[in-house]
């Protein structure tokens, strides 16, 4: 593949607008699928935790390309916004558990973190790239 289309697509994808898109169609279907009224759950394979990981981590993976600092304050939402899914939860006839929070606060901070860990790698990078 040509190295001038990867770079557009990888400008096109940490745009800020990109950023922001994640941001609500995450949001989106995250408050969809836990906040809608269900007389029962499916069953699923894996745990329901490691579904709730998957879920916020996914929705944070969605909004981690673009402005770093505006990242922060997106997965520190995800997160707020995951609390908040388990303080309505029993009034739309599901159950809300800390331990589902906690899980959704770890599926956020494990990108979070990741994209923290690659943020750093690459500027250390540039930092001795320069230094040649």
């Amino acid at each position: 593949m040509n190295q001038t289309l990867l770079f557009r697509f990888y400008k096109l994808l940490s745009s800020p607008a990109a950023q922001a898109a994640g941001f609500i169609i995450g949001g989106l279907i995250i408050s969809l699928a836990t906040l809608l009224p269900a007389e029962s759950l499916p069953p699923a394979p894996g745990g329901d935790k490691l579904h709730h990981v998957i879920g916020f981590g996914g929705w944070a993976l969605m909004c981690a390309f673009g402005p770093f600092k505006r990242f922060v304050y997106m997965a520190l939402f995800v997160i707020f916004w995951g609390g908040t899914i388990e303080l309505i939860q029993p009034y739309v006839n599901r159950y809300g558990e800390w331990l589902d929070f906690y899980a959704d606060a770890f599926g956020a901070l494990l990108v979070l973190m990741t994209r923290f860990g690659i943020d750093t790698f690459i500027s250390h990078k540039r930092t001795d790239i320069n230094k040649k």
